[in-house]
């Protein structure tokens, strides 16, 4: 019986053997630009003020959420706006003791936007930390208490359809009247199954068709919605567990129903779009280990060349027998 286990395990050859090395995390200094100090009153009195005018418009919002039918989850959400170039400590935000959820954070251009949900009569988290900024005698050493998050904020505002918009730009509908299928991004909450029970309930009351399934992530459940924009908008106080929305995406399921009399247009408009580089360029190269590719796919043809296949046993050949690597390569190239 072997005694060592290079000797149990003879297939494994080791030609260079490693050594260990010491290792310490790099010091790093992150210089993050300062936030620059605020005339306390009167940006304290404009921040309280924005606050405050939220308080009929998070009761209204409770209201037609009682009148919808719900239960639970009575609130508002609200967008706060950093001022530019200023990064915002949106982690500050939230506060998921009082019910007080962080849905998103969105870059445009030079501000950070944040979206939180509020419950019905939590907005006094945030007039207290206002209220605290206001109060010369709670200064800490460095002055007003909560400084660094609220000289950070610009304005605080009710949500609007634009505030739950975490896809790109460009594909943000403009019209009220357009109809499209929505990607409703839903928190999980305490309980995933009765937050999405409740949104599928008042979703379909309000004329929206919802798709069957979803999509589960670990701090998010998807869902697609068909609707207008303008009834999206309308009724959002309602559909408040709202997170994220974005435009749903065609999937590859329509290429793959394809008839094969349909494909070779479909390939022919995809190459049509397609930049080599020269042989020789000097770019970037992927290699692939995998089960070999075929390279005679019409969509790979031109970017992998037969001198580049090549197999660790040549009786191998360079064919892909399971169907896996070329699959691979179709997804690196496109």
């Amino acid at each position: 019986m072997a005694d060592s286990k290079q000797e149990k395990r003879s297939h494994f050859v080791f030609k260079n053997k490693a050594k260990a090395e010491v290792f310490s995390i790099p010091k790093r200094k992150i210089n993050a630009a300062p936030t620059p100090d605020r005339d306390r009153a009167t940006h304290g009195a404009a921040l309280i003020t924005q606050v405050q005018q939220l308080e009929t418009t998070l009761t209204q919002a409770a209201q037609v959420q009682r009148d919808a039918g719900m239960d639970e989850g009575f609130g508002l959400q609200i967008e706060f706006e950093s001022f530019p170039d200023i990064e915002l400590a949106f982690e500050s935000l939230a506060r998921e003791n009082s019910g007080i959820e962080l849905r998103n954070v969105r870059y445009c251009e030079n501000k950070v936007l944040v979206t939180v949900f509020v419950p019905e009569g939590k907005l006094t988290f945030f007039e207290g930390l206002i209220l605290a900024y206001l109060d010369e005698g709670k200064d800490i050493e460095k002055g007003p208490k909560n400084r660094k998050l609220l000289n950070a904020i610009a304005e605080i505002r009710a949500a609007t359809l634009q505030s739950l918009w975490t896809d790109t730009a460009e594909s943000m509908p403009e019209s009220d009247d357009e109809m499209l299928w929505w990607e409703v991004w839903l928190p999980v909450k305490n309980d995933r199954q009765a937050v999405t029970s409740q949104f599928r309930d008042m979703a379909a009351s309000l004329g929206f068709e919802l798709a069957a399934g979803e999509l589960i992530f670990p701090e998010r459940t998807v869902l697609l919605v068909y609707g207008s924009v303008g009834q999206m908008k309308r009724s959002m106080m309602t559909l408040n567990s709202i997170a994220e929305l974005r435009r749903a995406k065609e999937t590859a399921d329509f290429f793959d129903s394809l008839k094969p009399t349909q494909q070779p247009e479909w390939v022919a408009e995809l190459n049509s779009r397609l930049t080599i580089p020269p042989i020789n360029a000097d770019v970037p190269y992927i290699c692939v280990l995998d089960t070999g590719i075929n390279n005679g796919h019409p969509l790979l043809q031109q970017a992998l060349a037969e001198t580049d296949l090549h197999a660790v046993e040549p009786g191998w050949g360079v064919d892909d027998q399971h169907g896996h690597g070329t699959g691979m390569a179709g997804c690196i190239v496109w």
